[in-house]
């Protein structure tokens, strides 16, 4: 009998050993989940690192000492392409409150789910008031053709004030997938970007500088206007006021900037010897310019009324300057092969227009390079106009110069005084291609320490005067040199209501922005004062992996075999393996 019950004796005791290891397993299990709930890690297995928030996000969120609430209103019914932008932006939310130990809280509201129309439009109206924008959508739902507003955007509020955050910035009714993906690239420097404002105490001071012939305020308001989201501006006019860009202060020796940084753009006359001096000694003191300048002027009107006008040097008296601070402004004008479209008039077609687009080689665009410099990474070509080249000079050893942008393999260089035609649109590939000048400076990034570009010309009673506290070389600053003033320049529309400014960067052909300029020039400022917190976020880049229509088409079939056969499949082998294991184990022999 005793040996009839040892097999039953056996086999209880190894199911109590398996309860024993499942109950064990499952303890273990729930004690690790325990544990991790106080432990935040993360692995990111994507070639971008898409799920990373770049280390200068980290520390500010790590900083934050009150609590932040985010209010999203891109939620509700609404086609795939912004329900994907919504779980995005709910995993990026996610992030930032881990990071944050929790000091971020946010919700996802629909602004039209109440149903009442008048709630509808009250929410609308508070919504745009905010700064937030609409986008109307068009797009087709069970053979119809759908349309609704929605609201990609939030409102973070931090201490008692909002601050707006826009998603999607395109006003398309059909938007692209890269539009969409555009946005996601976007996600964390809008929400940090914002975030640091809330944070921000004071705003680092920028000055305009007017009384050259610079640009109007008006015609660079888009760029002004990004400006102003993290920095004062300041519209500022020399006069030969020694006080205009710094100050003396009794107890130190040097004098003290009244602007982290300035903006010279297109100026068309001379600067005086006074407001160059103190121009000098702003930057011997630590001050950061951004130079937009001119070397050819060229008359529009003139080009537009006969075709052709003569571009003549520019003498501004600031070349001396920047080749003592080490970059030379060549009085040329660079035309290339790759360049922005024009639309002429191409010769009578019966009783119409023959209308046609030409590629306007005056308006050269510049690609940023696959190793392109954090300023410009990952933006989109950046638009010329009648500009010229930068030759690096004065290799001083504490001087770092950086070439930012560079005209392609396709260009050319035409010295002043040079005549200016329409009929270059006539030019082919071959005449770049004899006599070509490849990758010209075309931007110019400066930083160290500068001499004096005054340091053997001023009388030793102005060098020795403590009022002026002049300094023959700078502390650590920087410069950006552009030589071409346009740039910046956004067109301005008269309307009734009077002057609007379009966007920078808008083509009248495409009927949108589609170049880069005010990035550049945003990117090319938060460098200049140290800000590379949004240069690091600004220029990640997540690729869009989109399916071959094509390949998809042809093997459809085959496609959905393998997607919904094959893990069957595999499981059924998988489960036909552990039941002949099993059988064979614990069959009796």
């Amino acid at each position: 009998m005793a040996f009839l019950d040892a097999p039953l004796c056996m086999t209880m005791k190894a199911r109590r050993t398996d309860l024993f290891n499942l109950f064990l397993s499952i303890g273990i299990l729930f004690f690790l989940a325990f544990i991790l709930t106080f432990v935040f890690f993360k692995l990111d297995l994507t070639e971008e690192k898409r799920h990373t928030l770049t280390e200068p996000t980290k520390e500010m969120l790590g900083s934050l000492e009150d609590k932040v609430f985010v209010r999203c209103y891109l939620t509700g019914e609404f086609p795939a392409g912004f329900k994907r932008l919504e779980q995005n932006i709910k995993e990026r939310l996610d992030e930032f409150r881990d990071y944050s130990s929790s000091q971020i809280e946010y919700e996802f509201i629909d602004p039209y789910s109440s149903g009442d129309k008048k709630t509808i439009e009250e929410t609308e109206n508070a919504l745009y008031e905010k700064g937030l924008r609409f986008t109307r959508l068009s797009y087709e739902e069970n053979g119809a053709q759908q349309s609704k507003l929605i609201w990609p955007g939030a409102i973070i509020e931090y201490r008692g004030k909002e601050y707006p955050v826009q998603f999607f910035k395109s006003d398309m009714p059909e938007p692209s997938d890269e539009m969409i993906n555009s946005s996601v690239n976007s996600l964390e420097f809008e929400l940090a970007s914002n975030l640091r404002k809330a944070l921000r105490k004071d705003k680092p001071a920028v000055a305009i500088i007017q009384g050259h012939g610079e640009l109007l305020p008006i015609e660079m308001a888009d760029y002004l206007n990004g400006l102003e989201q993290n920095y004062a501006i300041d519209i500022v006019t020399i006069d030969e006021r020694i006080n205009a860009l710094s100050d003396k202060v009794e107890s130190l020796p040097q004098r003290k900037n009244l602007y982290d940084a300035i903006i010279i753009a297109k100026p068309d006359s001379a600067f005086s010897d006074k407001d160059r001096v103190i121009i000098d000694q702003y930057i011997m003191n630590g001050g950061k310019v951004l130079w937009m300048v001119d070397p050819v002027l060229t008359d529009l009107d003139s080009l537009r009324a006969q075709q052709q006008t003569m571009g003549v040097s520019n003498e501004m008296g600031l070349y001396e300057m920047l080749f003592e601070y080490g970059a030379r402004i060549n009085r040329n004008i660079v035309i290339d092969f790759q360049a922005a479209p024009i639309a002429f008039d191409a010769g009578p077609m019966g009783n119409q227009r023959n209308i046609q687009m030409f590629s306007w080689y005056y308006s050269p665009l510049l690609f940023p390079p696959a190793n392109a410099h954090p300023i410009v990474a990952n933006l989109d070509p950046i638009k010329y106009e009648f500009a010229s080249s930068i030759d690096t000079v004065n290799s001083s050893p504490l001087v770092k110069k950086i070439p930012i942008l560079r005209s392609s393999e396709l260009s050319k260089a035409l010295k002043t005084p040079v005549r200016i035609n329409t009929s270059v649109v006539e030019l082919g590939m071959d005449y770049f291609k004899q006599g070509a000048m490849p990758n010209q400076i075309m931007a110019l990034m400066m930083e160290g320490q500068f001499n004096s570009a005054f340091k053997d010309q001023l009388p030793l009673a102005i060098r020795q005067d403590p009022v002026i506290a002049y300094k023959e070389s700078s502390v650590p600053t920087a410069m950006m040199v552009i030589a071409d003033g346009d740039v910046v320049r956004n067109a301005v529309m008269e309307t009734p209501q009077g002057p609007v400014p379009q966007a920078l960067g808008f083509d009248r052909y495409a009927k949108r922005v589609i170049y880069d300029n005010k990035e550049f020039l945003l990117n090319s400022m938060n460098y200049l004062l140290d800000d590379k917190a949004l240069i690091s976020v600004r220029s990640r880049t997540i690729k869009l992996r989109k399916l071959d229509d094509s390949v998809v088409a042809a093997n459809r079939s085959r496609i959905q075999v393998e997607n919904a056969a094959l893990p069957i499949f595999v499981l059924l082998i998988i489960g036909g393996i552990q039941v002949y294991i099993r059988k064979k184990k614990w069959t009796k022999k």
